[in-house]
């Protein structure tokens, strides 16, 4: 072991004065790296080796930090308030690395510059991965040292505490820092790298982003000859992902045992707070909140929590394989920290996931042919169930079935509506047939004398009726399937029956508009008798304003002016671009006469290829007035599936079960032209 060098008080309270600092734009240069010297150990043998990186133009990848890479608070990078500044520039120069950095303006942010500023935050870290290693000479205590020789820094933050003694703002007299003060000091500041959680589950995980995202050399110092042999960077990224993986599930767990607030386990996880500490810390404070049930935090233990995160990942692995492109989370943040899950599963085929499924299950696979793991992952063999001898029933069914049900859910929202903008959308409890009451105006106001009685005002009202009606499909998952490892069934599948659901919808909607049913009174939505029917006519502006003065025209059931205003021109493909030239705020006319006024320009133009020919609508807001409305079944908005193990095929059966109906309510808020 290198012997600790003592360092006197007044060689410690070197001055510093970060007089690169510019308050005006808000930038300090900092030094983020000389390369130093620190104490590492083998993850997979124990070893203890350094490591140093070579700081050099040919060895540093630069060109992230170049491209406005993050200036973060202590290494946090899981929500977008843990960036602090921008780095603007970064370069080589003296054997040091060196940046501009910018701070945020965020209130948040004021103080932690502030403190630079004041020379009270000095010292700096990087985020990195090491692209390549070269074993130079032993040190001193005999222990192998690895440079560095290609390597990559994705982020800079200040920290409490860095790995680099001479990373820090710049001042005008930069200290320099010898190899033993480096070594030393890191030994006093980094706890030894965590060993990956054993099969019981047990975890001391405790390392920094900063570790988990080092690739490591292996190394072997038996009989005092070291080898060096080149690192197995998948290998040690999937271990460093698992143990995270642990570390995380189980303080999430224990927090949820004791009670506490979500956010308290969310801090511990951001921290990296070591596993052992933040038991300790649960601990003190469900003690101090005098919660009256007693926390157990047993040291080995498979949790339902560890159970819904391996389904979650499983579930994010098919999807991503499917379709690499998929969104898991709807911010990216969540989405990256999802895709970070499911990368322990990626590289499985689905027979691979329904083993690790049994086996979680309590079962065993050695020996079991792909179609006996097929049929015992999905429980449909007895045979096969009793050959894995599982203890309990697989996940590997509720995996597949939410994996598709959520492909469906989201093919479903990214299907293109067309007509939700000028109709209403409601519920209906049942499949009964559902009367909807048509509002009119208010009655009148009446005049009320002195010590007069104030009158009930009434509406006038009419009825349409209609009813839901059920549409679906099923999607098969059979054991043929998985040994196929077919994943049309989480992707194209999907896809086909969500963009099928959406068109139903689509065309029972246009069907009104372009079959004019008749409605509550005998007579035809679009008819002389309801003051909604043009003559055909192209679109002009002269046009659109004989429309718009009909809508203004409409009348209530008690004869009150409605003085509606048309907000939807809604055409077929053919009438497309004359749509858009006479709704356009940027159309040159030849002439004065001919330019379009604003009140066409507020037009919002809805194209839809279920309108054929020449014929154009307007439409006023849903808001105003009634005009169509479309209904789903009460609970079941949208695509709903369920689930069933097939009898009519060896697989799971999944049912996705639409409910769905279109009616027009009233007239007065649509007009129709036939076109010419």
């Amino acid at each position: 072991m290198a012997e600790t060098k003592k360092v006197a008080p007044s060689e410690m309270r070197a001055s510093f004065v970060p007089s690169t600092y510019d308050p005006e734009n808000h930038t300090v240069e900092v030094v983020w790296t000389q390369g130093s010297r620190g104490m590492r150990q083998d993850w997979w043998t124990g070893d203890r080796y350094y490591e140093e990186l070579e700081v050099s133009d040919k060895a540093i990848r630069m060109e992230r930090l170049n491209m406005g890479a993050p200036l973060c608070d202590t290494h946090r990078a899981y929500r977008l308030n843990d960036v602090i500044g921008v780095v603007e520039r970064s370069w080589v120069e003296g054997g040091e690395g060196r940046a501009l950095v910018r701070f945020s303006q965020r209130e948040a942010v004021k103080p932690i510059e502030q403190d630079v500023a004041d020379g009270i935050l000095r010292n700096l870290s990087c985020r990195y991965s090491v692209h390549r290693f070269e074993r130079v000479s032993d040190a001193e205590d005999g222990l192998p040292v690895f440079r560095a020789v290609d390597w990559e820094p994705s982020e800079i933050s200040f920290v409490p505490i860095g790995f680099d003694m001479g990373a820090q703002v710049r001042s005008e007299q930069q200290p320099k820092f010898t190899e033993a003060e480096v070594i030393d000091t890191r030994r006093q500041a980094i706890p030894a790298a965590p060993s990956a959680p054993s099969s019981e589950g047990a975890s001391p995980l405790g390392a920094t982003q900063q570790e988990e995202t080092r690739t490591m050399p292996n190394t072997n110092t038996q009989g005092g000859t070291t080898e060096a042999t080149a690192p197995d960077l998948s290998q040690i990224r999937a271990e460093a992902t698992k143990a995270e993986k642990f570390r995380q599930s189980e303080i999430q767990t224990l927090s949820r045992m004791a009670k506490l607030p979500e956010a308290f386990a969310r801090d511990l996880i951001d921290r990296d707070v070591p596993l052992d500490e933040a038991r300790s810390q649960i601990k003190d404070k469900w003690a101090a909140e005098d919660n009256v049930r007693t926390v157990s935090t047993p040291d080995v233990s498979v949790t339902r929590a560890e159970q819904d995160t391996v389904r979650a990942a499983m579930q994010d692995a098919i999807t991503l394989r499917a379709n690499p492109r998929a969104r898991l989370a709807s911010n990216e943040a969540d989405q990256r920290r999802a895709a970070e899950m499911a990368r322990e599963f990626r590289g499985m085929d689905l027979i691979e996931m329904a083993r690790d499924a049994i086996e979680r299950a309590g079962g065993r696979t050695r020996g079991l042919s792909r179609r006996e793991v097929a049929q015992a992952a999905l429980g449909i063999n007895d045979g096969a169930t009793r050959s894995a001898g599982m203890h309990s029933t697989s996940d590997f069914p509720e995996i597949l079935a939410s994996t598709v049900s959520r492909s469906l859910r989201q093919a479903y929202q990214l299907a293109p509506k067309t007509f939700e903008a000028f109709c209403r959308q409601s519920t209906a409890p049942d499949f009964r047939q559902k009367a909807v009451t048509q509002l009119s105006e208010l009655s009148a106001f009446q005049k009320i004398n002195e010590g007069g009685e104030y009158k009930v005002m009434t509406f006038g009202d009419g009825a349409e009726k209609y009813s839901l009606a059920k549409y679906g499909g099923i999607i098969p998952i059979t054991w043929e399937a998985l040994v196929n490892d077919d994943l049309s069934a989480f992707d194209r599948l999907p896809l086909m029956i969500a963009e099928e659901a959406a068109a139903t919808e689509a065309d029972l909607v246009y069907a009104i508009l372009t079959g004019n049913p008749a409605l509550a009174d005998t007579i035809a939505l679009f008819h002389g008798d309801h003051d909604n029917l043009l003559s055909a006519t192209a679109i002009t502006d002269t046009n659109l304003a004989l429309g718009r003065a009909l809508m203004r025209k409409q009348t209530g059931p008690k004869g009150r002016v409605l003085n509606l205003a048309p907000e939807f021109l809604i055409v077929g493909p053919d009438k497309e671009g004359e749509a858009n030239k006479y709704t356009s705020a940027s159309f040159v006319a030849a002439k004065a006469s001919d330019i379009n006024p604003n009140f066409n320009t507020s037009l919002e133009v809805i194209v839809d290829g279920r309108i054929s020919g020449n014929k154009w609508f307007l439409a006023t807001s849903p808001n105003r007035v009634d005009t169509i409305e479309y209904a789903y079944l009460e609970g079941e908005e949208g695509l709903f599936t369920e689930q069933k193990m097939g009898f009519e095929v060896d697989g799971l059966l999944i049912k996705a079960r639409h409910v769905f109906a279109a009616k027009a309510i009233d007239y007065r808020g649509m007009i129709y032209n036939p076109g010419a």
